[in-house]
């Protein structure tokens, strides 16, 4: 079977955050088609905090674009810092939380097939709790501290619902077994 390839591309919406192009492809199996795709102009990442006691935190948010309050994970982009400090600037707007350690527990796409975003899975511990203020201009709307090991039972009651917190937590968990064997 053949490759894709590209005949032409051309933007058809821009924003300070994304691209959206569509390109006329002819397709692996030799048919042309058309193929859209959202390039993103900045990388994520997705933070796992995970106190002394095995507690991780959520952040509830009101989601635009489904008109939803939703629990999930720690996220936003890296505005293209280093990985590890915008993990840092991160956990501190959304949580009030400091992180002494931020580990990268893994590099994903997300939605690969209609989109170029890339993101990076961190692990957040040495927390210390230094704000109360939350990032109000991303509609947080709280935290809730909720031991790590329930998460999954979250997940599977609906609970948690967002693809790539669903992603980071279970990479988290598999991360932490491993380290303990």
């Amino acid at each position: 079977m053949a490759s894709w390839q590209t005949k032409s591309s051309k933007v058809v919406y821009e924003n300070p955050f994304m691209t959206v192009h569509e390109d006329e492809v002819v397709m692996p199996n030799g048919k042309d088609g058309i193929y859209g795709y959202v390039d993103s102009k900045s990388h994520s990442v997705y933070i796992v905090p995970v106190d002394d006691e095995g507690n991780t935190y959520l952040v509830q948010q009101e989601r635009y674009t489904v008109r939803e309050k939703t629990w999930e994970c720690v996220a936003g982009r890296t505005d293209n810092q280093p990985v590890e400090l915008a993990a840092k600037r991160e956990l501190l707007e959304e949580t009030g939380f400091k992180a002494d350690s931020i580990s990268t527990i893994a590099n994903v796409r997300v939605a690969g097939g209609m989109t170029t975003f890339k993101s990076t899975f961190c692990l957040a511990r040495d927390l210390t709790h230094v704000s109360n203020d939350l990032d109000q201009e991303d509609g947080i709307l709280g935290i809730e501290k909720v031991p790590l090991k329930q998460i999954p039972e979250m997940i599977l009651a609906g609970k948690i619902t967002c693809a790539g917190s669903i992603a980071a937590f279970f990479t988290a968990i598999a991360y932490l077994e491993k380290e303990k064997s």
